[in-house]
C-alpha cells in the first residue's frame, strides 16, 4: 500500500514537473517571435581575413547558427538569411527578411582591422526610429557579457538596415583581427563563438521581454 502510494506520489510530481517545464519554456519572450539572423559576407565576399586560418565570413556562419538554435530551443521561428558559403547581395539578405515578415534582423558580423591589438564590440543601425533602440539593447548585451570595451553604436546606412520593414543591426561583435579573439575562436573548442551568441541570444530577449 505505501509502495503504491509512493508510486502515485512520484507520478503526480512527473506530470506537475513537465508542467512546470512546459510553462517555462511557454514563457520565454522569443517564443513564435519571428527572428531573421543575417550571416555577414558569404562566398567570394571574405570579410576580414586577419586571422589566419579562420574568415570572418566563417565565423559569422557558426555564431548565426549557434544564436539560430538557442532561439529555435526557446521556440522562435528562425531564418537565415544564408545557411552556407554563398553570396548574398543586401538585397537578396532585406528582400528574404521581409517576405519573412521578421520582426526584427540581427545582421552578425567581426570587425577587423590591421592593428591586431584593437578589439571591441560595436552597434550600427540605420532608420533612426525603428533600428536605434534595438541597437542598443543588443549592444548593451555584448557590452555587459562579451567582456570587451565599448565602441558605442553608430548609424550605418546600409541596404540591409535601411530597407528591412523591421527594427534591424548589424552586430560587430568583436575585432577578428586581435590576436587573443583570433587565438579563442580558433582554438577548437568553439567557447568564444557561443559565448557571442549567447550574449546575442540574451539581447534578443531583452527586446522582446520589454
Amino acid at each position: 500500500m505505501i509502495r503504491k502510494f509512493l508510486s502515485v506520489t512520484l507520478l503526480f510530481f512527473a506530470f506537475v514537473l513537465i508542467d512546470a517545464i512546459h510553462v517555462f519554456a511557454a514563457s520565454s519572450p522569443v517564443t513564435s517571435r519571428k527572428i531573421v539572423i543575417d550571416p555577414g559576407h558569404g562566398g567570394t565576399d571574405w570579410g576580414s581575413t586577419e586571422c589566419p586560418g579562420l574568415a570572418e565570413k566563417d565565423a559569422n556562419l557558426d555564431i548565426s547558427r549557434r544564436l539560430q538554435e538557442l532561439l529555435a530551443n526557446d521556440g522562435a521561428q528562425v531564418l537565415m538569411t544564408r545557411t552556407d558559403d554563398s553570396y548574398k547581395s543586401n538585397n537578396d539578405r532585406y528582400t528574404q527578411a521581409n517576405q519573412f515578415g521578421g520582426q526584427v534582423l540581427v545582421s552578425v558580423h567581426l570587425n577587423g582591422s590591421t592593428n591586431h591589438t584593437k578589439n571591441g564590440t560595436l552597434g550600427l543601425y540605420g532608420k533612426r526610429n525603428k533600428d536605434l533602440e534595438f541597437a542598443k539593447t543588443l549592444h548593451q548585451r555584448m557590452v555587459s557579457e562579451v567582456g570587451v570595451p565599448d565602441l558605442g553604436i553608430t548609424n550605418f546606412a546600409s541596404g540591409v538596415l535601411l530597407k528591412a520593414n523591421m527594427p534591424a543591426t548589424i552586430a560587430e561583435t568583436v575585432f577578428i583581427s586581435n590576436t587573443a579573439e583570433c587565438s579563442l575562436l580558433t582554438d577548437g573548442t568553439g567557447n568564444r563563438q557561443q559565448k557571442i551568441a549567447q550574449s546575442l541570444y540574451y539581447g534578443i530577449s531583452d527586446w522582446f521581454a520589454r
